[in-house]
């Protein structure tokens, strides 16, 4: 493995840094200093890596995307829609017993920018557009027939995303244990009607 260089770590610190307080206090609530000061780094190093504030939080989505639709495809292989959307639901709750969990990152995010920046507005919902097409293919998995899958995973979506937003308002664990629920009850009612 390529040892990183210190410019490509100032880079990551960026994006890191940025990619928290983006998802704690908003894109627009957070400034340029707030990550700077945040990372230690002078303001150079921003703008060596960066043209722009937006720059950044397209790397920032490039970040979450790969960070965790590559988890939940790498934690759905072999697994039924139960056992995976347990384990996501279930990762999701020890980050918010520990005061961790913020929300679905896509959404967070999407929600502030979506009329006021339309190519930032693009990535996070190319984003989320992903998560369905991870939840259908799992969906697929399952057994839910190939022309079903992606209106049980569109439905499954909004549950998800609905859930999160609630969440992210009242911060009660409760929301997302009730989300669990409903995104198992989503396949075990399919399979009742079936």
């Amino acid at each position: 493995m390529a040892k990183t260089t210190k410019g490509e770590q100032s880079r990551i610190k960026l994006i890191e840094c940025a990619a928290k307080l983006f998802l704690q206090k908003g894109y627009n609530a957070t400034g340029i200093n707030d990550i700077l000061a945040s990372t230690d780094l002078p303001k150079g190093s921003f703008y060596f890596h960066f043209a722009s504030k937006k720059d950044l939080a397209i790397s920032v989505a490039e970040y979450f995307e790969k960070k965790f639709l590559g988890w939940a495809v790498k934690t759905s292989k072999d697994k039924s829609w139960n056992e995976f959307i347990t384990d996501l639901i279930g990762e999701m709750i020890k980050g918010a017993e520990n005061g961790k969990h913020y929300g679905c990152p896509f959404a967070v995010l999407g929600l502030e920018i979506a009329f006021s920046d339309e190519d930032l507005s693009e990535c996070y919902y190319n984003s989320m557009k992903k998560l369905i097409d991870i939840f259908a293919s799992i969906f697929e998995y399952s057994g839910v027939p190939k022309e079903e899958k992606y209106a049980l995973a569109n439905r499954a979506f909004a549950i998800y995303e609905g859930y999160l937003v609630y969440y992210r308002l009242g911060k009660d664990v409760d929301i997302l244990r009730t989300m669990l629920k409903d995104l198992i009850k989503v396949y075990d009612d399919f399979n009742m009607v079936k």
